[in-house]
């Protein structure tokens, strides 16, 4: 029917009216001449267009045109590739009278950069930052994995006293006595702790179960030494060890509440864990910090972050993050290649990049490529058959160069971590990456690129990011790519200036605009102008 109507027009010499249903008038390549464009093809059969939006940025674009233009229409949609921004949640971070910080109210939905001079509290910010958020995500295992702690010490404390009583035999396993079966039970119950899954089933209980089991293992131990050892300075030795005064108490009698301490103690425990998961009180969240971080000076007197408006911290509980699952915080790359030291940050790093590789979808390839093609080559995890152990090396891609990555530039490192964490699948949507000044370490022309790397992270995986910097490079090229790349809606500047209380900073929102950071900046210009007119 369409086919007979159309035939039927043009053999009548009518010109038929074509509507484009699918155009890209919105696209930037048109930017310098729509107008002229839209002229030229209105004296065509063509009076009518949809413009399709296939990006936030391009939706409102296509339907500003609309709005000008009578005869053309505008649909609205989001690309896959920029769904995981569109998902995000925007998290507010406030943290004041802390160290440098006198205030600072830091917005995170995409990048976020801060500025400032030297020890204006930047670090600072990124490590609290950092222990807020894997501390609320893992908040009920880490409770639990304290629990386990606890247990196991009370245990070891046992299995000690048992040592030095002389139970401990070598267990001959073809001909095992039934004491030595106990005992085998006995030491072993601490592996068993650790390896119940925090978020099994009965978890609680069947810890529970296993420390109950120590101790009447060990009740039986202690009464069959006190019987039959003769040493009157032996035994007040072990019974002193377990806290129990032989001249104050018959041993039969001390050893029953012995037993009964410590089954209360263990029901307290588990009793107190429960109620912790229940109620989630901060008190116990900010001890974990102490405990996990190392934490042992002041804390800041008011710290907030909230998701979508609603606050973590609230009557004196704290609640969980739906969308922001791990911080992961790098202040130097040569962390990467610095073994296993006291620092918490550098050896979370080396164990993420030392992960096996996952299957990434098309973006993940995409991002991939591209640093192995800025790195000439790409690090990779090899094992060690000599001594059973991995490290990274960097690999040419003509395989002429392979080295430790630790010999490697510290500008290679930069990007090697950006590369082990993507193939790992730990930089996901709901993962914050905090970078302390990672252009220290780069040629300016990586400056760029890392920044180009960083904001097509955000863009087509939802990676949140905050940076802080000190290079004007850097600033220029988060600011301009950020805009290019469509998400500059979705990237915030700070400025740390002085606050009103001497050597204390208050964080300025600039939001897009850049101009007062390169004011700060120029500070070191102006500075160099006077240098050689002045005595010292």
């Amino acid at each position: 029917m369409l086919q007979y109507y159309i035939n039927n027009r043009f053999k009548r010499g009518n010109k038929m009216k074509l509507f484009d249903n699918h155009s890209h008038l919105n696209d930037e390549k048109f930017d310098e001449d729509r107008d002229e464009i839209i002229r030229e093809i209105i004296n065509t059969d063509t009076k009518n267009f949809i413009t399709a939006g296939y990006s936030l940025e391009g939706s409102k674009k296509a339907v500003k045109i609309s709005n000008k233009y009578d005869f053309i229409y505008a649909t609205c949609g989001i690309s896959p590739n920029d769904i995981p921004q569109m998902q995000m949640s925007t998290y507010k971070y406030n943290l004041q009278n802390f160290h440098a910080i006198e205030r600072a109210e830091i917005t995170i939905e995409g990048i976020t950069v801060l500025a400032g001079e030297n020890g204006c509290g930047k670090s600072t910010l990124s490590k609290w930052l950092y222990y807020i958020v894997n501390e609320v995500y893992n908040f009920e295992q880490n409770l639990f994995k304290d629990y386990i702690k606890s247990l196991s010490s009370l245990i070891d404390r046992m299995y000690f006293a048992a040592r030095n009583m002389g139970l401990y035999s070598p267990i001959k396993y073809d001909d095992v006595s039934s004491a030595n079966k106990n005992f085998l039970i006995y030491r072993n119950s601490t592996k068993q702790l650790h390896q119940i899954e925090p978020t099994s089933d009965n978890s609680i209980e069947k810890a529970h179960d296993i420390f109950l089991q120590s101790l009447q293992i060990f009740t039986e131990h202690l009464s069959e030494f006190l019987e039959n050892n003769r040493s009157n300075a032996r035994r007040e030795r072990i019974l002193r060890y377990l806290d129990i005064s032989p001249e104050e108490k018959e041993p039969a009698q001390a050893i029953e509440e012995y037993n009964e301490l410590h089954q209360r103690l263990a029901n307290r425990l588990a009793y107190n864990l429960h109620q912790a998961i229940n109620s989630r009180p901060s008190d116990a969240f900010f001890e974990l910090i102490r405990k996990d971080y190392k934490e042992t000076g002041r804390f800041p007197s008011a710290i907030q972050i909230t998701e979508d408006d609603v606050e973590v911290f609230h009557n004196g509980q704290v609640s969980s993050l739906f969308n922001l699952h791990r911080a992961i915080y790098i202040d130097t790359p040569i962390a990467l290649t610095a073994g296993e030291t006291d620092n918490i940050f550098w050896n979370e790093l080396q164990k993420m990049a030392m992960d096996n590789p996952l299957e990434g979808g098309t973006d993940t390839q995409k991002l991939l490529r591209r640093i192995k093609l800025l790195l000439n080559g790409e690090t990779i995890l090899t094992e060690d058959n000599l001594f059973d152990g991995q490290e990274l090396r960097y690999v040419s891609n003509d395989r002429m160069i392979n080295i430790e990555l630790a010999k490697a530039a510290t500008g290679f490192k930069t990007f090697s971590y950006l590369q082990r964490l993507l193939e790992n699948g730990y930089l996901t949507p709901e993962t914050l990456l905090l970078i302390d000044e990672p252009e220290a370490h780069l040629h300016p022309q990586w400056i760029v690129e890392y920044a180009r790397l960083l904001v097509l992270l955000h863009k087509t995986i939802g990676l949140k990011i905050m940076m802080a910097t000190h290079n004007p490079d850097m600033v220029a090229a988060i600011r301009s790519i950020s805009e290019r790349e469509g998400i500059l809606d979705h990237t915030n500047f700070f400025l740390a200036s002085p606050g009103d209380t001497p050597h204390k900073y208050i964080y300025k929102n600039l939001n897009h605009e850049i101009g007062e950071i390169f004011q700060s900046f120029n500070i070191a210009l102006d500075r160099i102008r006077t240098y050689g007119t002045n005595d010292l």
